[in-house]
């Protein structure tokens, strides 16, 4: 193999393994969501972001090579490659918005309780 197809080879290894990375996060974050752990899913949202960023690198700079005329012809890795990519920043998006639902749920249910709590004082 040559040095260029190993190194073509790893920037998409690196793609894959950088957006599979935001794609675990992005669903620990809906399951601390989900659990009323609003605080840590959004801190493993904003780490999923800053993977997300690392993975857009990675994909920028073999765009770049190809518009220099440097990059390779396109491959089942190289499509599978952008699959996990374009997959895990869509996640992130659909993530966003189910955090922040459960976190008006959550702040729902605390108002819901308090009301009750109230009502209950009052029989």
């Amino acid at each position: 193999m040559s040095e260029t197809k190993k190194a073509d080879t790893q920037r998409l290894m690196q793609l894959i393994v950088k957006s599979s990375k935001v794609t675990t996060l992005a669903m620990q974050s809906v399951k601390s969501a989900l659990a009323g752990d609003i605080s840590s899913a959004r801190g493993l949202l904003d780490e999923a972001r800053v993977k997300g960023v690392e993975a857009h690198n990675v994909q920028t700079e073999m765009i770049q090579q190809e518009i220099r005329g440097e990059g390779a012809s396109p491959t089942l890795l190289s499509v599978h490659a952008q699959d996990h990519f374009m997959n895990s920043h869509l996640l992130l998006e659909v993530v966003n918005i189910v955090v922040n639902q459960q976190e008006q749920i959550e702040t729902l249910k605390e108002r819901i309780t308090k009301l009750e709590q109230v009502g209950e004082m009052h029989e």
